[in-house]
């Protein structure tokens, strides 16, 4: 029996109409498929919110749990290196038993991992929940990808991978909202407490309107072996990474010690630095045998064969490149915003509010344009953009330059972030054959993942390194006094990376002398901040040129096209577009209204918008923007709907 009708006969039920494909080639999705796509959405959204909901509680969990920023680190990054080591097992798994049973169970599995984080009462509770949260997150995402690429086909499927990208990139940058409405209003706990409800909604949703999907292979046996071979790899190399930011990139600068275990400084190299060589051989030995085992006729973890489709190779590497800058840029700005700048948790977060609104417009619309020119340019675009709003973050970031100076920026890098986050992986599964899209949903996650952690490790740790650089120098050049207990004081909280903001007891030790130890202290973070963004843009301009080695997918035009065919193709993306606009306005006529009433009841907000942005406070009083809002957009829908 042939692949494809073991697939039809396991229930790929909308592969096999003539009529389903001549709507998918429309561009129009059908009620069901809408209900499917808003259950996916839903469940992606906690999974990506799960990834960013906590950079902005990270300095006040800090203070709860006393734990510096390389733990910072590892609440952040350790989700993504579980989330990316299993997404390649479970990717296989859902295909192999089912892609709706293994998405449940994975819901489920988040949803304790997040009971389990709200409840935690120091650092290594936290860890475990995170680890839980991580694989229950596995094996959800690559069931929500391969049941998206299933149930939608040709045009239709550009516009649902639109709409998927606008969930997950809104979902990305919305966390810091909400992370910071949680901290600042009720408890950071409740960053993780949101997982709970919204996964309930996503498992009744997943019930009744997902149908099973699978397809069975005859040669598949889980691949032990490789899990423990990438994982353990994985895993040692984001331990050196960020665990050398304290015992040594090289040579030991401090004995590492852990239940009877010790690495002391006396060892010719440093325990990190090891561990980073480790990782690496492990990686080399499970490429060597994933290759061997496929060449026996058994079917791998990762399917190295799928790399000769250019498609999958460019966009995978584009991929990993791009995330590596992606997550690690929210992660330092937040830092800066909150230490520096004095923000509240909420405030930091209300800043990330026009990236989140950008790329809330440019995901969809990214579908649109993928259609007509080509998914290719659309992600060199959207490249492009993150990393000239980066780069120009590096320029812009300064003690003295407000806040509202990084509107324009988070503007251009949320246009970008929309553009491109939908349409690489949307080229990632179109290159390569239906039946391996568990496996290759699981391989872009993975790499996204593994990207992400690691971008977070190696920009948090540059971040480190210029704040101890550049504060250790200015220290030695300043002409005031701070004493031998001042000056270890100042060392100890540069080394730390300053995550944990400005304590009163850190205040109170520098007495008189305190303004020469702040400013010391802000120029540090600050300078660490704009070499940290210059890393992330630098991370992904290389994302931009490798995306130029991504072929087009787009299909050959025919010669002659019936007239009534591409008449009927322009309504459905027209509706389709009409939709979308109507969904934007009315979550932008949302985000203004929430706002606007912060507002009201924020002094801090008040007075910032006073003193440098009087007329958009004028707007935000009383509501006044959003009703000009409502009344503008509602004409012009009108006008488009009705009139035209």
């Amino acid at each position: 029996m042939s692949e494809k009708l073991q697939g039809r006969e396991s229930g790929q039920n909308w592969e096999g109409s003539a009529g389903q494909a001549a709507q998918a080639e429309s561009g129009k999705i059908q009620p069901k498929q809408l209900l499917i796509l808003l259950v996916l959405s839903l469940s992606l959204a906690i999974i990506v919110i799960d990834a960013t909901i906590v950079i902005v509680a990270l300095p006040q969990i800090q203070r709860d749990f006393n734990i510096t920023l390389k733990d910072l680190e590892w609440i952040t990054s350790l989700y993504a290196l579980i989330f990316g080591s299993f997404l390649l097992s479970w990717g296989k798994l859902s295909d192999e038993y089912g892609r709706k049973l293994i998405f449940m169970a994975g819901i489920s599995t988040f949803i304790v991992g997040s009971i389990i984080d709200g409840f935690s009462l120091n650092l290594s509770q936290m860890l475990v929940g995170r680890v839980i949260q991580g694989f229950g997150a596995a094996m959800a995402s690559p069931s929500t990808l391969s049941i998206l690429t299933t149930t939608f086909t040709g045009k239709s499927r550009n516009v649902a991978f639109g709409i998927w990208g606008a969930t997950a990139g809104a979902a990305a940058v919305l966390g810091p909202v909400l992370g910071g409405y949680f901290t600042t209003y009720i408890s950071w706990r409740w960053a993780f407490f949101i997982n709970i409800p919204i996964g309930i909604a996503a498992l009744a949703g997943a019930a009744f309107v997902i149908k099973e999907t699978r397809f069975k292979d005859p040669k598949y046996t889980t691949d032990y072996a490789g899990l423990v071979l990438i994982t353990a790899g994985l895993a040692s190399v984001l331990f050196g990474l960020i665990e050398a930011q304290t015992y040594g990139w090289v040579f030991p600068s401090q004995e590492f010690s852990v239940d009877g275990f010790s690495w002391p400084t006396s060892y010719p190299i440093s325990l990190p630095l090891l561990s980073i060589i480790v990782g690496i051989i492990l990686l080399a030995i499970f490429t060597l045998y994933e290759i061997r085992r496929a060449r026996k006729g058994r079917v791998p973890l990762f399917d190295f064969s799928l790399l000769k489709y250019k498609g999958f190779r460019y966009g995978l590497f584009t991929v990993t490149i791009v995330a590596m800058g992606e997550f690690g840029a929210v992660f330092i700005i937040s830092i800066f915003l909150q230490t520096v700048k004095g923000l509240s948790a909420i405030d930091a977060g209300l800043t990330f509010l026009p990236m989140a609104i950008s790329v809330f417009i440019f995901a969809p619309i990214a579908g649109i344009l993928a259609t007509r020119f080509g998914p290719k340019w659309i992600i060199t675009t959207g490249m492009v953009l993150e990393a000239t709003a980066l780069f120009s973050m590096s320029q812009i970031v300064s003690i003295s330059n407000p806040v509202y100076y990084l509107y324009p920026i988070l503007v251009i890098y949320g246009a970008g972030v929309g553009l491109a986050i939908s349409q690489v992986t949307s080229t990632v599964l179109m290159s390569i054959p239906w039946q391996k899209a568990g496996v290759g949903s699981g391989a872009n996650n993975t790499v996204r993942q593994i990207g992400s952690a690691f971008g977070i490790a190696v920009i948090g740790a540059m971040l480190v390194a210029q704040i101890s650089t550049v504060g250790q120098a200015e220290l030695a050049a300043s002409t005031v006094n701070f004493g031998q207990m001042g000056i270890a004081t100042l060392k100890a909280a540069f080394n730390s990376g300053l995550s944990g903001g400005i304590d009163p007891s850190l205040i109170a030790s520098f007495g008189t002398n305190w303004l020469a130890a702040r400013g010391i202290i802000f120029d540090a973070l600050t300078q660490g901040t704009r070499w940290a963004a210059f890393t992330a843009g630098i991370f992904v301009s290389m994302g931009a040129l490798s995306s130029l080695l991504i072929p087009d997918p787009r299909p050959k035009q025919q010669n002659k096209a019936a007239p009534k065919v591409m008449v009927e193709e322009s309504q459905a993306v027209g509706k389709t577009l009409g939709a979308i606009v109507i969904g934007q306005f009315l979550a932008i006529l949302g985000l203004s209204a929430a706002l606007s009433s912060e507002y009201q009841s924020n002094p801090f907000m008040q007075q910032w918008f006073s003193s440098y942005a009087w007329p958009l406070g004028y707007l935000l009083g009383n509501y006044l923007g959003s009703m000009m809002i409502g009344i503008i957009g509602t004409i012009l829908i009108l006008w488009r709907l009705v009139i035209r």
